[in-house]
């Protein structure tokens, strides 16, 4: 999670970097003599709530991205590389007229319209054109961060100013404050938010059920949101205010609890993130856009769209590979080498024994697995575990492989290979491995130990796999 900074140090930074720690867990950029994307995670998109446009089953699968937005019948997401994906109702080519290439940085939706920041700054509008929203689209580069309401867009400048276009029925764009002290803006319908750089905010638009006249007065905001009829905002310190229309208890049932860092409106529904990596979610549920928010943790960001349906991205936390007797370390005994990204040589073929993990390493939603791969066939064998890695990852010759982990090393049940040579691990929150034997935060070490006594390299009949590491998340 990207530790959020508080108002007090927030001073000293300029107007991009203010924006960026205005975000615990949504997409960072930095401007330090150019624009640079720094993603902090990457992840898988889960959805769900209302679906008659395909915006929820047709959400694209893939474990490499770093930010999703939703419209009120689509979403956008950014992978790792800057591509776009783009699914559900493709009103006025909101979905096949997604530009192709890299280079994006951010993206959000409107009403059939749909908005990309470049990492030069540069703003892409593409849709639905009835207000503008494309054509009148600001030109240049230097853009920090943009927002689109129902049919109007909003941008912060890394200068610090606002800009805005689109439909200005409600004053909504012709409002717009001036000023260069704003690092984030946000967009319901026919109102409009910027947040300055001291933590507090100004609403202009329509004045109708409050959402101008109760605008929270103070500092320390540090993230806004806006819908139809009612708008939000985060504290520095976790908790969050509600205010405007309460249409099914989005503003009654705000959570009390200052935990939170990050938030996302739907039409009548509110999805909130946890610093835990947990959703909180409430409002109107008759789509099951609040009764089937995802359990578990590993959360990184979430967006709700303009109706009834929601998407969170979860992290892609599997860990990496260490330690391996392919001869790229530590020789193995006897200079019986493996493959690239082997153990050492055993007798089940030519290399040697593979471990690989899969899934999510959350404590709070558990989907992680390790994978044996040829080993000898219908062998026993256990999964060591440990804090440490032994020699700097390198590893120690012990019996006919390498030993990578140590450290309050445990051990799991024995658990035989398949007569192909393979064995998988799961359930890592019960048995043989108890959710105490690791603690969050601090990386675990793996490895699997296997009985080959037909090896004769040194006559100990054992041998190890590759090691594999990962940090659990809460």
């Amino acid at each position: 999670m990207i530790k959020q900074t508080t108002p007090s140090k927030r001073g000293s930074l300029g107007p991009l970097r203010i924006f960026a720690t205005s975000f615990r867990a949504l997409l960072v950029l930095v401007f330090l003599g150019g624009w640079q994307p720094l993603w902090s995670l990457q992840g898988s998109i889960e959805a769900w709530g209302w679906d008659e446009y395909g915006q929820v089953s047709e959400t694209p699968a893939g474990t490499d991205f770093v930010q999703v937005t939703a419209g009120p019948f689509h979403g956008v997401a950014v992978r790792a590389d800057g591509s776009l994906a783009a699914w559900g109702r493709d009103n006025s080519g909101v979905v096949s007229l997604t530009p192709t290439g890299t280079g994006f940085v951010q993206v959000v939706a409107g009403s059939g319209f749909s908005m990309g920041l470049k990492v030069d700054g540069s703003i892409v509008v593409w849709g639905t054109d009835w207000f503008g929203q494309v054509s009148n689209a600001p030109q240049g580069a230097g853009f920090a961060q943009i927002a689109a309401g129902l049919n109007h867009c909003l941008a912060v400048h890394s200068d610090g100013t606002v800009v805005a276009w689109g439909y200005d029925g409600h004053g909504q764009v012709s409002g717009a404050p001036s000023g260069d002290r704003f690092v984030q803006v946000a967009a319901g319908a026919s109102h409009s938010m910027a947040l300055r750089s001291d933590g507090s905010m100004i609403v202009w638009g329509t004045g109708t059920n409050g959402l101008v006249s109760d605008t929270p007065a103070g500092t320390g905001f540090v993230q806004i949101a806006g819908k139809a009829a009612y708008a939000q905002a985060l504290h520095a310190d976790g908790h969050i205010i509600t205010w405007g229309t309460a249409w099914a208890g989005v503003v009654a049932n705000t959570p009390t609890e200052a935990e939170f860092s990050q938030i996302a409106l739907g039409g009548v529904h509110s999805l909130a993130l946890r610093s835990d990596g947990t959703l909180h979610s409430w409002g109107g549920d008759w789509a099951g856009q609040v009764s089937n928010t995802p359990a578990g943790s590993g959360f990184i960001q979430v967006a709700s769209g303009g109706d009834n349906h929601s998407y969170a991205l979860r992290a892609n936390n599997i860990g990496s590979a260490f330690c391996f007797g392919d001869g790229t370390g530590i020789p193995c005994p006897c200079a019986a080498y493996g493959n690239p990204g082997e153990g050492c040589a055993n007798t089940a073929g030519l290399g040697g024994a593979t471990l690989t993990g899969s899934g999510l390493a959350a404590i709070g939603g558990d989907t992680f697995q390790l994978q044996v791969s040829g080993a000898p066939g219908d062998k026993p064998g256990l999964i060591l575990r440990g804090a440490n890695a032994l020699a700097g990852g390198l590893g120690i010759v012990v019996g006919d492989g390498l030993l990578c982990t140590s450290g309050q090393t445990a051990r799991s049940q024995i658990q035989r290979t398949s007569p192909a040579g393979d064995t998988l691990f799961t359930d890592f929150q019960g048995n043989p491995f108890g959710a105490s034997s690791y603690g969050a935060g601090s990386p675990t070490n793996y490895q699997f130990w296997y009985r080959d006594p037909t090896n004769t390299c040194t006559g100990s009949g054992f041998n190890f796999t590759n090691a594999w590491s990962v940090s659990w998340m809460p």
